[in-house]
């Protein structure tokens, strides 16, 4: 069942597309014996969630961010321990990194768009195998401040705010999780707003000098979309117990 679970996330996300460009490992990052009745999903591979995912009897953690980043030479003190609870448990971690971010259907970008109601009408910010954000028009122009509003219900946190740009919003430019570089990216496209994760430090001048306004929603609280669609995915074609572990963190 291993398998089965390892190629149906595979068929659904690009992850040979990004090999050599992304610094994490994508797809099947440690295996277990084969059998898999019960898989967790969770924005973060980390010692608690692995522990949240025994506790519930999976068999496979799917994980946005995950253990192998720039390639490892040796299992030694925090990653001994990540590793020790996977193998100890039986447990096989899969990971998609900017294959997720970047997806056209179960992206966080793309989905984060949806839950706005924007619809998607361009792309920015090339990172070598595609790009990576997305621009959505929204019905109709709404009030900056009640855009806000509802940027806050759909991820389930307030933002931090740089109210640069325009009172009004229609044109919505997203880039998920560490996007605080792509500022001024996300002003050529046009953009009354430019929602990403968490902010860098120029993000505050770039804003202001291109009168964009910007909401730093979190790292984790803009990255939980990907996951839960393909959540979603695996419980409706696949015969296993798949479950959502939500484990928010200050970013």
């Amino acid at each position: 069942m291993l398998e089965e679970t390892v190629r149906f996330l595979d068929e659904i996300l690009d992850n040979d597309e990004w090999a050599g460009v992304d610094a994490a490992t994508n797809g099947l990052q440690v295996e277990n014996s084969g059998e898999v009745d019960k898989v967790a999903f969770a924005v973060d591979a980390s010692v608690q969630t692995v522990k949240m995912a025994a506790e519930r009897g999976a068999d496979m953690l799917v994980a946005h961010h995950g253990f192998f980043w720039g390639g490892k030479d040796a299992l030694v003190g925090q990653d001994y321990d990540r590793f020790r609870l996977l193998v100890e448990n039986d447990i096989a971690l899969y990971a998609s990194h900017l294959p997720l971010d970047a997806h056209n259907e179960v992206g966080n970008n793309v989905l984060l768009l949806d839950a706005v109601d924007a619809e998607v009408v361009d792309t920015f910010a090339d990172f070598g195998a595609d790009d990576l954000g997305y621009v959505g028009r929204l019905p109709e122009p709404v009030a900056f401040d009640g855009f806000v509003r509802t940027v806050a219900e759909a991820v389930d946190r307030k933002p931090d705010v740089l109210d640069f740009g325009a009172d009004e919003v229609e044109h919505v430019a997203v880039l998920t999780g560490a996007g605080g570089g792509h500022v001024a990216e996300a002003a050529e496209t046009g953009a009354d707003v430019y929602i990403t994760g968490e902010p860098k430090h120029r993000a505050h001048h770039d804003a202001r000098e291109h009168e964009l306004n910007v909401l730093f929603a979190g790292h984790y609280h803009t990255e939980t979309f990907g996951v839960r669609e393909l959540r979603a995915r695996v419980d409706r074609n696949l015969d296993v117990d798949a479950f959502y572990i939500d484990l928010p963190t200050k970013v």
